[in-house]
């Protein structure tokens, strides 16, 4: 099989990606309403980038590979435990907001139909994958062979938010709130995750995931939510920055900044 260094139509993977990830996020939002599971436990819906993700490798199967960042095992321990830290800042940030406004955490909203905390972990990692698949798995990956990675980021998060569709029925502010949030997430993943970090698809998965958990006591913002997610975009685009600084920092003197990657083959590290 050979595989050329570029698709032959710059756009067309990121297109049917796109198209893939909607069209299956839509039989799968209904194959839920009729099937199950508990949507608390777990959503079917996170399944579909990654369908999106095999439809882009059967399309071009045996004239191109696009460059996948699939790695889940020896993840980089620094990149690792920055995203751990931005975790916390990310969920400690918006919670002290409400709390400051009177909303109280409800930990028993942590609960799926009665499900044991540790399947519900489960399931949310779960879930978290199937979608890191594409948006951190193929999407950020492929982008970033052709942009820079504050660009990557806020191109991936955009697309990321939109698929979301639900939150453009609950007003503008929300809608806008949740864009934020999105692409400044979008963007610090971007900055975690840059020039190959081994087990980015781990790392990906385990902020996924647990933000998508801390939410959870949070479920009920008591009509706050767009302070939620734009508190939650505040955060992330400090921890972004951050990270980005420390790293320039231990550049050593004069050494050339990363240049933006090659495609390449899948990278399973």
């Amino acid at each position: 099989m050979t595989t050329d260094a570029a698709p032959p139509r710059r756009w067309a993977p990121t297109t049917i990606y796109v198209l893939v990830a909607f069209l299956a996020g839509g039989v799968l939002v209904a194959l839920q309403a009729v099937t199950g599971p508990d949507a608390d436990l777990l959503e079917l819906v996170q399944f579909a980038p990654a369908i999106a993700v095999a439809a882009v490798l059967a399309v071009w199967r045996g004239r191109w590979r696009p460059p996948l960042a699939l790695g889940m095992w020896r993840p980089d321990m620094a990149a690792l435990a920055a995203a751990l830290g931005s975790v916390l800042v990310v969920l400690a940030l918006p919670a002290a907001v409400l709390v400051s406004l009177g909303a109280d955490p409800d930990f028993s909203a942590v609960r799926a139909g009665g499900a044991p905390l540790g399947l519900l972990v489960l399931a949310q990692c779960v879930g978290a994958c199937g979608e890191e698949l594409g948006w951190r798995g193929f999407l950020q990956p492929y982008l970033r062979t052709r942009y820079s990675v504050l660009v990557t980021g806020v191109l991936v998060g955009t697309v990321w938010g939109v698929w979301h569709v639900q939150v453009f029925t609950e007003g503008a502010a929300y809608a806008a709130a949740f864009l934020s949030a999105t692409i400044a997430m979008s963007v610090l993943l971007a900055v975690l995750l840059d020039n190959g970090r081994k087990g980015g698809l781990l790392i990906a998965t385990g902020f996924h995931a647990a933000v998508n958990l801390g939410l959870l006591v949070f479920g009920d913002a008591g009509g706050r939510e767009p302070l939620l997610w734009s508190s939650m975009a505040v955060a992330a685009a400090g921890c972004a920055a951050a990270t980005a600084v420390f790293r320039s920092s231990r550049r050593p003197a004069g050494s050339a900044a990363p240049t933006r990657p090659a495609a390449s083959p899948v990278d399973a590290a």
